[in-house]
């Protein structure tokens, strides 16, 4: 019971830590399953079950508040049942990644749930709102969290108490040893859907060289993962520097301004977004209540008279979405600029013109490139069972981000809406562009390194030796390592590509097929992770 009620309080944390300060990006299956293996004392479980969803679920994130499964969930669960399976560690992963997988689908069923109770609440805020009661507008936000929570750690709770009972290591111990060979492969195999929906989202056809020199850089001079990345890096330092930033007209800075607010007022806003800017998100306003939160303590120092106050707090709980990390803060700094001018208008219009734009940019900068490359040299050390896989991963998440929110804060407050829209139409796409490059260089390297596959298939050959006939077996992974080293890893991969691009199958589908071809070609003997010792 304790060990299910602490997975559950785990469910909880990590799903609000996605909705408010995206601290360690703990709904990552990364974070989330290796956790969960402390919590059940399968540290090395919760590590191997958690990167093997993170590899599977690369650059897939809910942009603009898109169901996608839940692996969060399906992780925790993954890892809570799998622990209680019979077998060595080979089989209780397989058995994780077989729980872990589906259940990531059907739990996505109950995520519009939460959303939808979520946008009824946000009616009763507006009441609040015009009614210039902020404890009753913060109630309701705060209470939003409820059901994005409940639609979690119900199902974890259920899981973990199941796990407990016995009941999964009676079911487990009689799958079949090819069962288990096949789903090895299969999670093996399960990287390659991710590595390709993340160039489906990116500029193959421009950059495509850069997959090259990280595929040699690994392939034939056996460059670690660290190095990979310092690679891309000093690449995407020379792209970046010959290209031009572009011109963007200079507005007429608003001069004059008497500020009012004070340095606790400033601090009470940035506070409120950064602990607090999803939960209650929901279709019809999005992130606009969150922000309306954010603003209330500027608003009720700058507006002493009852109605204006109650005016400001109704225009900010308008629709409002954007990137949270990239974006949002420089956003909230603006508006707060803009409203400290007596300029409303202005700040609604600030907030309207840079809310797309800054999601484009911040969530392919943040989520489809930096995460990605961070999560992947995370998933990848986890894989080899070194904890400082996911401990690295929650390091670089929690510093860059907590830095860089608070500086686009203060610098568009301090510089008003002129730096914000130089700042969001030439930095963030010089950063956006250097992203690329690393990402594609990374890649490169990542494919043969993380998606494993060999053919443990043979052929007879006949030879002359000393003018007598000697037949020989020659393994065909020989043949095709002198071809080209990592061949099949680079054919899954662009296979599941294609299946993306070009069949346009939906990711959940090419994973479905990628799973059961695994399993059939593992069950079968012919392919497998890796040689087997001779």
């Amino acid at each position: 019971m304790l060990v299910a009620l602490a997975l559950t309080l785990w469910a909880v944390v990590c799903t609000y830590d996605v909705l408010g300060p995206f601290l360690i990006f703990a709904g990552r299956p990364l974070v989330a399953g290796s956790v969960a293996g402390l919590i059940t004392g399968d540290p090395l479980l919760g590590m191997a079950i958690g990167a093997t969803l993170e590899l599977v679920a690369l650059g897939v994130y809910q942009y603009g508040g898109a169901t996608i499964p839940d692996y969060q969930t399906g992780a925790i669960v993954g890892t809570a049942l799998a622990g209680s399976a019979a077998g060595p560690l080979s089989a209780q992963v397989a058995v994780g990644i077989a729980v872990a997988l589906p259940a990531a689908l059907l739990l996505s069923t109950l995520d519009p749930v939460g959303k939808m109770i979520t946008t009824g609440l946000v009616h009763r805020a507006d009441h609040y709102a015009a009614s210039g009661d902020a404890r009753g507008l913060a109630r309701i936000h705060w209470l939003g969290l409820v059901p994005w929570c409940g639609v979690r750690a119900i199902p974890t709770f259920l899981a973990a108490l199941t796990a407990s009972s016995g009941v999964v290591e009676s079911l487990t111990r009689g799958i079949p040893a090819g069962f288990v060979n096949g789903m090895t492969l299969a999670g093996s195999l399960l990287p390659a859907v991710g590595f390709a929906l993340l160039l489906s989202m990116m500029q193959l056809s421009k950059y495509w060289y850069l997959l090259l020199i990280g595929f040699v850089a690994f392939a034939y001079m056996d460059v670690p993962v660290l190095g990979i990345a310092l690679l891309g890096v000093a690449i995407a330092f020379l792209v970046v520097g010959r290209s031009e930033p572009a011109a963007v007209p200079v507005e007429a800075e608003e001069s004059g301004v008497d500020r009012v607010l004070t340095e606790q007022d400033l601090k009470k806003a940035y506070r409120r977004y950064f602990w607090s800017s999803q939960i209650s998100w929901n279709y019809e306003r999005m992130q606009g209540l969150g922000f309306a939160y954010a603003m209330e303590p500027v608003l009720r120092r700058l507006y002493p008279d009852a109605h204006e106050y109650a005016r400001g707090l109704q225009r900010h709980m308008q629709f409002f979405n954007t990137s949270v990390l990239v974006g949002g803060p420089l956003i909230l700094g603006s508006a707060i600029a803009m409203e400290e001018a007596r300029s409303p208008e202005s700040a609604e219009s600030t907030k309207v013109a840079l809310m797309g734009p800054l999601a484009g940019i911040g969530d392919t900068l943040v989520f489809a490139l930096y995460n990605s490359i961070i999560f992947t040299i995370g998933a990848s050390l986890a894989l080899q069972g070194n904890w400082l896989g996911p401990a690295f991963a929650m390091v670089m998440v929690l510093v860059p981000y907590a830095l860089v929110r608070r500086w686009q804060f203060r610098l568009a407050y301090r510089e008003g809406r002129r730096l914000v829209s130089r700042f969001a139409a030439g930095t963030l796409d010089r950063l956006s562009q250097g992203a690329t490059v690393l990402g594609f260089v990374v890649l490169g390297g990542f494919i043969p390194m993380i998606v494993k596959v060999v053919t443990t298939l043979t052929y007879r050959q006949t030879t002359t030796v000393d003018g007598a006939q000697v037949t020989q077996t020659v393994p065909i992974q020989e043949r095709l390592d002198e071809l080209l080293p990592h061949l099949l890893p680079v054919l899954v991969t662009a296979a599941a590509y294609l299946l993306l691009t070009k069949a346009r199958l939906k990711p959940v589908l090419v994973i479905g097929i990628v799973v059961v071809v695994g399993v059939a070609l593992g069950w079968l003997g012919w392919f497998a992770p890796a040689a087997p010792k001779s």
